[in-house]
C-alpha cells in the first residue's frame, strides 16, 4: 500500500527535514506552533500533553485514512486534503494568529476558521491552475468538519449541516463519487483519531446522520429534552437521574420556553468537557447567567473552551478538576435563584463572576469562563503550590476561611473520594449497627459515602431506608450512586437538627448517627459558636421527636476517657512526629492543648488530648486539614449517659452503652509512638469510640 503523501511529509518533518515547511503551508502551520488546543476530555495529564498535539491528531486521522479500503483513490485524495487543513485554525505561530484574527478569521470556532484559512491560501494559486469544483467540495467539508459528531453530542444544531446539504444538492451531477461513503470514512478518521471506543459507540448514529444529509433531509433537530440529555451524557453515566431532574425543573413552563428559545438558535462547543462535573441545577444556572451577560438577539455560538482550559489542572501528575475553583463556583451558584435569574437578577460575588469573552465583533460568538478576585486567585495558586509541601494543610484551612466554606455544606477537597472510600471501608462496624436496627422506616443521618445505607438495605430488605445529609455535594453523589448501581434506598437533603420539619412526629423506626455527631459538633456554629455540646443534645432531641414508640436511636461516635485528669507520655520514633504534633497544637480547632515537652521526641499531656492527637495522626498528612478541625470525643461515658437521661426522661431507656478502642488504631499508631503513663509504664491507648442504643418506650 502506498503511503499518503501528507503522512509521508509529516514523518519527514518529524525526522528533521524542515524544507517541506516552505512548500506545504498546512504543515507549516501545524508544525510551527506553540498552541495546544485540544479537548481535555481524553487527556490524562496536562503536563503529559505533547508539544504538538494537533499535529499528532492529524497524523492519526491520516493513518486511519491510509489504511481504509472503503474509498477509491480520488475520494481518498479529497478526504486527505480536508484532514490536513481542518485543524490549522488551532495552530500557527502567534504573529500569524494575530494576523488571522485581525482579518476576521474565526479561530475560536475551529472548523470555520480553518475553512477561512484554506480559502485564503488558495488565493495564492493562479486561477488557471486551480480545480474549483474540487476546492469547493474540500472547503465545504472543512467548514462542516466535525459537525456530525458535535450534532450527535447535542452541541450543534442539525441546521449547521445545511450548507453541506445545499452544496450536495446543487452539485449532485458534478461529482462522480460516492459522497455517503466518503462522508462515512471522513468522520471515521475524525472521531477514531480521538478514540476508537467513541467511534465504535457512535458509528451507527454517524451513518444515520449521513443518510439524512445525502437524502437532503432537514428539520432533524433534537427536542430540548433530547439535546440536554446528549449534553449530560457523561453525568448520566455517572448516575445523574436526568429524567427526574428535567421533569422537576421544566415543570416551570416559563423556564422551559426560555431554554427552548435559547437552544433553538445557539450552537455550543466543549460543553461536556467543561460542565460534566457540575450538577444539573448548576448547569442550568450557568446558561441563565450567559443569558444575562450575552445578547440573546445576536448570540449564535458559545465556546466553553476558555472555561474547560481553566477548570482543569494536574494533581499528583493526573488531570483533575480544580476543586478549589469548582467549590468557589459552586458556592456562588448556590447563592443564585433560578427564578431571579430568569428575571434578570443575580447576586454579585466579591470572589468570582462569570466572564464573557468576545470572539467576534458582532456579538455572535462568545467564550465563557469564570474569573476570580485577585486575592482569591492568589490563594488558589498558593493552595496548588502548597500541595507539593507540608504547607498544604494550612493553605486549605485558609481557603475554607477566606471563602466561608462550611464543612457540612461542602465536603473535603482533593481527598474527598479517598475520604468517602475510607468511610465505606468501615463496613464491619456498620453491620453491628444494622443488627440493632428495627422497623420498616430507617434514617441514616449524615449518609456520607452511602455504605450505611447499603448495609441497612441488605439487612432489612423490606424497610424503607433513607439517607439524609445537609451537604449538597453528598446528596448529589448519593443520587448518582443510586442511579448508577440501582440501589433500593432513598436520599433527602435535610437538617438533622430539624427532623420534624421533614418527617412526622412518631414516624421513624430507627435513626442512625454513625460518626456524624462529632462532625456536627465540630463544624456547625450552633447558638454562638462551634464545639457547642448543645448541638449534640438538640440533635438527639430532634431525633427522639420523630422516633416511633418502640423505635431506636443508634449512635456510633467518639468518646472521651475518664477520669479526665489522667496524664500520658508520648515518645515518637522520629523527629517528624514531634513536628507534626506542634502543627496540630497550633491548628486544632476544638480546644487549647497544653503539653510539656520532655525532650526532642517526648511530650506529656492529658489523656484526652492524647486521644484526639493520635487519632488525627493516624489519618496522615492528606486528611490533616479536615481532621484538625474536628474534635472526635466530646463527652465522657458518664457525661453521655447524663445527657441522654436528661433528653429521654421517662420516655426512653438505654439498651446498650459500650465504649472501646476501635480496631486498627493500635496497629497503625504503635509502630510510630510509645504511649506511657506518668510513671513511664507502657499504657494502653485510650478508648476512641462508643456504641449506644436508645429505645423509645411505648
Amino acid at each position: 500500500m502506498i503511503m499518503l503523501h501528507s503522512l509521508y511529509s509529516i514523518q519527514k518533518v518529524k525526522m528533521g527535514d524542515k524544507t517541506l515547511l516552505r512548500e506545504q503551508k498546512w504543515l507549516h502551520y501545524l508544525y510551527l506552533t506553540k498552541e495546544k488546543n485540544v479537548n481535555l476530555e481524553q487527556v490524562e495529564s496536562l503536563a503529559g500533553i505533547e508539544d504538538n498535539p494537533v499535529l499528532s491528531y492529524v497524523e492519526k486521522s491520516l493513518e486511519i485514512l491510509n489504511d481504509s479500503p472503503k474509498v477509491n483513490e480520488y475520494e481518498k485524495e479529497i478526504i486527505e486534503e480536508v484532514l490536513i487543513w481542518s485543524d490549522v485554525a488551532k495552530c500557527g505561530l502567534e504573529h500569524k494568529r494575530k494576523e488571522w484574527r485581525e482579518r476576521g478569521f474565526q479561530l475560536g470556532i475551529h472548523n470555520i476558521g480553518s475553512a477561512q484559512i484554506y480559502a485564503d491560501e488558495k488565493m495564492a494559486v493562479p486561477i488557471k491552475e486551480r480545480v474549483l469544483d474540487k476546492e469547493e467540495l474540500v472547503y465545504i467539508l472543512i467548514y462542516t468538519h466535525g459537525l456530525i459528531g458535535q450534532f450527535i453530542r447535542g452541541e450543534v444544531r442539525f441546521r449547521q449541516l445545511e450548507p453541506l446539504i445545499d452544496f450536495l444538492h446543487q452539485n449532485r451531477e458534478t461529482y462522480s463519487i460516492n459522497i455517503g461513503n466518503m462522508l462515512y470514512v471522513l468522520n471515521q478518521c475524525i472521531i477514531e483519531a480521538v478514540s476508537k471506543v467513541i467511534w465504535n459507540e457512535v458509528q451507527g448514529e454517524v451513518g444515520n446522520v449521513i443518510n439524512w444529509i445525502v437524502e437532503g433531509e432537514r428539520g432533524k433537530e433534537y427536542f430540548l429534552k433530547n439535546r440536554l440529555m446528549k449534553l449530560r451524557k457523561s453525568s448520566i453515566k455517572d448516575g445523574e437521574n436526568f429524567n427526574l431532574l428535567y421533569d422537576r425543573y421544566f415543570l416551570d413552563q416559563e423556564l422551559k420556553k426560555l431554554f427552548q428559545t435559547f437552544f433553538r438558535k445557539t450552537d455550543m462547543w466543549y460543553v461536556e468537557a467543561a460542565l460534566h462535573d457540575f450538577s444539573f441545577d448548576e448547569f442550568l444556572k450557568i446558561f441563565l447567567l450567559i443569558y444575562q451577560k450575552a445578547n440573546p438577539l445576536t448570540l449564535k455560538q458559545i465556546s466553553f473552551e476558555p472555561f474547560m482550559k481553566d477548570i482543569y489542572y494536574d494533581y499528583k501528575g493526573k488531570k483533575m478538576i480544580n476543586l478549589y475553583k469548582k467549590r468557589i463556583i459552586e458556592a456562588y451558584l448556590k447563592e443564585l435563584n433560578i427564578e431571579d435569574l430568569m428575571r434578570g437578577k443575580y447576586v454579585q460575588n466579591e470572589h468570582v463572576e462569570m466572564a464573557i469573552v468576545a470572539m467576534d465583533q458582532l456579538d455572535e460568538i462568545i467564550g465563557v469562563k469564570f474569573i476570580y478576585s485577585k486575592a482569591g486567585e492568589k490563594l488558589i495558586e498558593f493552595c496548588q503550590e502548597a500541595e507539593k509541601s507540608p504547607l498544604y494543610e494550612r493553605s486549605i484551612i485558609l481557603l475554607y476561611d477566606f471563602f466561608g466554606f462550611r464543612k457540612d455544606g461542602f465536603d473535603r477537597m482533593q481527598n474527598e473520594q479517598i475520604y468517602l472510600s475510607d468511610m465505606n471501608k468501615s463496613q464491619n462496624h456498620k453491620k453491628v449497627i444494622a443488627e440493632y436496627a428495627v422497623g420498616s422506616k430507617m434514617l441514616d443521618i449524615g449518609a456520607g459515602g452511602g455504605v450505611m445505607l447499603d448495609v441497612l438495605s441488605e439487612y432489612h430488605p423490606n424497610a424503607e431506608v433513607i439517607g439524609i445529609d445537609i451537604s449538597t455535594n453528598v446528596i448529589e453523589e448519593l443520587e448518582r450512586k443510586k442511579m448508577r448501581e440501582n440501589k433500593p434506598w432513598f436520599v433527602k437533603q435535610a437538617d438533622a437538627l430539624l427532623l420534624k420539619d421533614f418527617y412526622e412526629i412518631n414516624s421513624i423506626d430507627t435513626i442512625v448517627f454513625s460518626s456524624i455527631l462529632h462532625e456536627m459538633y465540630s463544624y456547625i456554629p450552633y447558638k454562638g459558636g462551634k464545639f457547642n455540646p448543645e448541638v449534640i443534645i438538640d440533635s438527639l432531641k430532634s431525633a427522639f421527636e420523630v422516633l416511633k414508640p418502640g423505635g431506636r436511636i443508634i449512635i456510633r461516635d467518639g468518646i472521651m476517657t475518664e477520669p479526665k485528669d489522667q496524664v500520658r507520655i508520648i515518645e515518637f520514633d522520629q523527629l517528624k512526629g514531634i513536628e507534626f504534633f506542634r502543627r496540630y497544637v497550633n491548628d486544632f480547632k476544638g480546644r487549647k492543648i497544653s503539653y510539656e515537652q520532655v525532650n526532642d521526641r517526648t511530650i506529656q499531656l492529658s489523656i484526652n488530648d492524647v486521644m484526639e492527637f493520635l487519632y488525627t495522626y493516624t489519618w496522615g498528612e492528606e486528611a490533616y486539614p479536615h481532621e484538625v478541625q474536628e474534635q472526635f470525643g466530646y463527652f465522657t461515658p458518664s457525661e453521655y449517659k447524663k445527657a441522654i437521661q436528661n433528653i429521654l426522661g421517662e420516655k426512653g431507656r438505654l439498651l446498650i452503652f459500650q465504649h472501646y478502642l476501635q480496631d486498627g488504631y493500635e496497629e497503625h499508631i504503635l509502630p510510630h509512638v510509645k504511649v506511657m503513663d506518668k510513671d513511664r509504664n507502657t499504657a494502653r491507648l485510650p478508648d476512641s469510640t462508643c456504641f449506644i442504643v436508645i429505645e423509645k418506650i411505648e
